[in-house]
């Protein structure tokens, strides 16, 4: 999973950091509430830990914004607050869950397992014009009923696009979070894939989905 956390304190943010690379998930940090909104306009997190009392903007203040814009992302807010009328407000302005200080990090990440579990139901199905994606049994077709078969970077990749519609996405984030790495690869990988998913998709439906923006990145369409 890919993991923000916002967390002004570095000696909470940090073990976090460590202890969710140890479980094979890539974290980030935020140490305000203006650099997690930056980063979440840049970045597809699968969850994002919010401690509620960050400087500039609080954790609050940012669930409300995200959900405000309607990115649905599950969060997962922090706090030493404990009365129930703080839960409340949690979960009123769209957090998914709620943890107190201190907490395990064993049931910090039970909870997160839990949200994305959620989300990930609720989001079993993406469409996007004439596409419909099951992401649970990883299956493309047409809304007609055509099967569209992909490789599996292929359907990563038509699935990042969705979740992303409306954006740019450049290259560099297309190889961070499909193929997972931190650097680009003097390869034209991605290219290629790109070229692939775009001829099925086409044969398909007779639409181009994957528009080029020289000098800027891909942008998911239909014409």
């Amino acid at each position: 999973m890919e993991i923000l956390i916002a967390e002004d304190e570095i000696q909470i943010a940090e073990p976090l950091r460590k202890n969710f690379l140890e479980e094979g998930h890539h974290a980030m940090i935020a140490k305000d509430g203006e650099e997690a909104l930056n980063l979440i306009d840049k970045i597809q997190f699968d969850v994002i830990v919010l401690d509620w009392k960050m400087p500039k903007v609080t954790g609050i203040e940012v669930c409300k914004q995200l959900r405000d814009a309607e990115n649905r992302t599950p969060i997962i807010l922090l706090t030493a607050l404990t009365q129930t009328s703080n839960k409340v407000q949690a979960l009123n302005v769209g957090a998914d869950d709620y943890v107190t200080k201190p907490f395990s990090f064993e049931e910090l990440m039970a909870r997160i397992n839990a949200v994305v579990r959620r989300y990930n139901y609720e989001q079993e199905i993406l469409d996007f014009e004439e596409l419909s994606v099951n992401l649970l049994e990883r299956k493309v077709q047409t809304h007609s009923g055509n099967i569209i078969e992909l490789t599996e970077k292929e359907f990563e990749l038509l699935k990042f696009f969705i979740l992303n519609q409306g954006t740019v996405i450049n290259k560099e984030q297309l190889i961070q979070h499909v193929w997972k790495l931190n650097f680009v690869p003097k390869t034209n990988v991605c290219e290629a894939t790109i070229k692939n998913l775009r001829k099925k998709l086409e044969e398909s439906t007779g639409k181009k989905y994957i528009k080029t923006l020289y000098g800027e990145g891909y942008l998911l369409i239909a014409e």
